[in-house]
């Protein structure tokens, strides 16, 4: 199977070498989200041509002043961000008594969270008019801020931090979608960057030094595809905490692991 099998949304897909008739290689049961409540609505844009949706888990009770945003996999939706679990791990951190935050997710789309020469923009979605709105619906200042990702959203997540090391408080990400090369790009999704050039301006390896000192949880399954990059990166900024575990690139894989990111996050927010 092709990584661009890999990278289509947030849907399990059957990878060679995790049993062509299993959904996933691991999962984790969702617990109950009583306790959060998950706000709905539009995110005015021009950066894109279609409408951008954002959804965010909020927990119950006092005003929360500190935001994660969540980056989706490719063609992911803000509910399906929140599909996989997010509301009831959020309730789950809160009961635990971890740090009380908010969790913003953002519409996806395919256009891999860069600037594209088509003139689409899903990083200013997902770093200036997404939090915009996602301060008007909290209805208060946003004190600090931390990012997660999944799968190509893993990959955004770590690319907005490198821009803005100074914003983020946190990085969390499962199965980040890191392409060792542009060759490896090429050969398998293709449509990921315009050109060597678009991939070298936005690889997230070449300028992981960008990331001194901002807290980095990485996790990622022993069979995803995408472990050669993730490794790669982890060489590149020793400072993040890399967890290898069983698992592959799936939906099962992200609930076994979004207790510990929420975890993480929550320590430094």
């Amino acid at each position: 199977m092709t990584r661009g099998a890999v990278l289509a949304g947030l849907g399990a897909v059957p990878l060679a070498g995790c049993g062509a008739h299993r959904t996933s290689c691991t999962d984790a049961a969702v617990p109950s989200a009583t306790g959060v409540r998950v706000v709905r609505g539009v995110v005015p844009t021009k950066r894109v041509r279609t409408v951008v949706r954002y959804a965010i888990a909020v927990p119950d009770g006092a005003p929360v002043d500190a935001v994660a945003y969540l980056l989706p996999g490719r063609g992911g939706t803000a509910d399906d961000a929140i599909g996989i679990g997010i509301d009831g791990y959020l309730a789950e951190h809160v009961r635990r008594g971890g740090q009380r935050f908010a969790i913003a997710a953002f519409d996806a789309g395919e256009s891999y969270f860069h600037p594209r020469a088509n003139g689409e923009d899903r990083l200013g979605v997902a770093t200036v008019d997404g939090p915009a709105a996602v301060r008007a619906a909290l209805r208060v200042p946003v004190r600090g801020e931390a990012i997660m990702g999944e799968s190509m959203g893993g990959y955004g997540a770590l690319l907005a931090a490198e821009g803005q090391p100074r914003r983020y408080r946190a990085v969390a990400v499962a199965s980040p979608a890191i392409f060792p090369s542009f060759a490896d790009e090429d050969r398998s999704v293709g449509d990921a960057f315009d050109s060597a050039a678009d991939y070298a301006a936005h690889d997230v390896t070449a300028h992981a030094a960008l990331l001194r000192g901002v807290p980095v949880f990485l996790a990622i399954g022993e069979q995803d595809p995408f472990l050669p990059g993730v490794r790669r990166f982890a060489r590149a900024y020793p400072g993040g905490r890399l967890t290898v575990a069983p698992g592959c690139h799936d939906v099962g894989f992200w609930r076994v692991h979004t207790q510990a990111m929420l975890a993480f996050v929550g320590a430094h927010l």
